[in-house]
């Protein structure tokens, strides 16, 4: 008969390793966008992969958790006689970390930098 032994101690760790890694990758991330002040009277709508999330006024910004894994941020001037198109950046949002953006005019467009 062959048998195996197992500390207590040794299948516990084991456990809290695979418990904390698993709660790493369901940590969110941070997304910040601030909204430049020389955009004068135009509101920038936000957009996280195709939703609606926000439209920023002056002085506002955009300051959410958001799930790890990749992501589509859109921004758009909303009320801009140009009808600009939305433009989008792509990100790839890590457990735990803060991503910082301004949403600053180029030319009759909006974007990210």
């Amino acid at each position: 008969m062959l048998s195996c032994l197992i500390p207590g101690a040794a299948l516990a760790a084991g456990k809290t390793v695979s418990a904390a890694k698993q709660e790493q990758t369901q940590q969110p991330g941070r997304l910040i966008i601030a909204r430049a002040a020389n955009l004068g009277s135009v509101i920038v709508g936000v957009s996280i992969d195709g939703k609606e999330v926000m439209k920023i006024n002056f002085g506002g910004k955009y300051d959410a958790p958001l799930a790890a894994g990749p992501h589509v941020i859109s921004v758009v001037p909303v009320g801009s006689r140009e009808r600009p198109e939305a433009t989008e950046t792509r990100v790839t949002v890590q457990p735990g970390q803060t991503y910082k953006f301004t949403a600053k005019r180029s030319d009759v467009t909006v974007v990210l930098k």
